[in-house]
């Protein structure tokens, strides 16, 4: 989950890439080819060590794409048809019944909830940063105190790694705990990474769109949702970087929710690697740096990067 390959439709390009050794993780998203090494790791990332030797062959990509389309078509059923409850408990009056997510028609009514707003010419525009279903206080424009921080985000990853039911119970207020099966416990996922919120955060969006398949572009709405999870991704690594206060406390409340029993989150150590700074990314990359700095710990992390866990699992259907 936490690197974004569903969203990616060219496992065989990617796969093909060659392995740049001077690659360097801060420069990611400089340009094409560094976001392609970017890519090529995350992919050797969930790939078993004995399987990076037959990277670049035909059978490997063959299998990697199946493996996730097969995660893809998982996750979006998960989403849309079993915790609707989640969309319900968060987003009430607007999202009426558990059923109503599964309505391609109720959710082009969702539009402004995921940042879309109309120009000057009624073309609908999607801001990725304006999304009030991010904001735990609902703003539509961006605000670094609460953005990524709706708890209907959280519940969203906790179906993935938790499995169907302990999101709903989680958003109604009940007692829960998560079954031996899910992508938790096989993975022993124990704290939220950048790129477990950021994809967390683009998930959330497209269940809320028109959008009928989880792809890196939407049929319906043209939003690519690659380049929102990379956008995320950015915004939350700038942030660790500079230890701006909004998103180490980001993380220490996703880490309360999902992971209550952690000893370790990203919001108590300091990172040292990450990403660089559209005119959305650069205002929001500004607020971030505007924000007020915490103080470093004396704990170092030099590799939090994007965090694995392990995407070619299923994450506990039975749950």
């Amino acid at each position: 989950m936490t690197q974004g390959l569903w969203f990616v439709q060219s496992p065989k390009k990617v796969l093909g890439a060659v392995e740049n050794a001077s690659y360097n993780e801060k420069n990611r998203f400089d340009n094409m080819r560094t976001k392609m090494q970017g890519k090529l790791r995350a992919v050797l990332e969930v790939l078993p060590e004995e399987l990076h030797g037959d990277v670049g062959k035909s059978w490997l990509s063959f299998q990697f794409n199946k493996a996730m389309d097969r995660q893809r078509s998982n996750t979006s059923s998960r989403l849309r048809n079993d915790i609707g409850a989640v969309f319900v408990a968060h987003l009430h009056p607007r999202v009426g019944d558990a059923l109503d997510i599964q309505d391609m028609a109720l959710r082009a009514g969702y539009a402004d909830l995921i940042g879309g707003r109309k120009d000057n010419s009624g073309k609908m525009t999607f801001h990725p940063f304006d999304a009030p279903a991010l904001h735990s206080d609902g703003a539509d424009r961006l605000n670094v105190e609460t953005f990524l921080k709706n708890k209907l985000v959280m519940h969203v990853a906790a179906a993935v790694i938790y499995g169907k039911k302990k999101p709903i119970k989680m958003a109604t207020n009940k007692p829960c705990v998560s079954g031996p099966r899910c992508m938790q416990q096989m993975h022993n996922i124990s704290n939220s990474t950048p790129g477990f919120v950021a994809c967390a955060g683009a998930l959330t969006l497209w269940a809320l769109s028109m959008d009928v398949e989880l792809k890196k572009e939407g049929q319906q709405t043209g939003i690519n949702w690659y380049s929102c999870y990379e956008l995320y991704l950015r915004y939350l690594l700038e942030g660790l970087r500079n230890r701006s206060k909004p998103v180490l406390a980001l993380f220490r409340e996703w880490d309360a929710e999902l992971f209550p029993d952690s000893e370790m989150s990203l919001g108590d150590v300091r990172v040292t690697n990450g990403a660089a700074g559209g005119d959305e990314l650069d205002a929001a990359l500004d607020a971030i740096r505007n924000a007020e700095v915490e103080e470093e710990e004396d704990v170092d992390m030099d590799n939090a990067g994007d965090g694995e866990t392990g995407d070619g699992e299923e994450s506990g259907d039975d749950q």
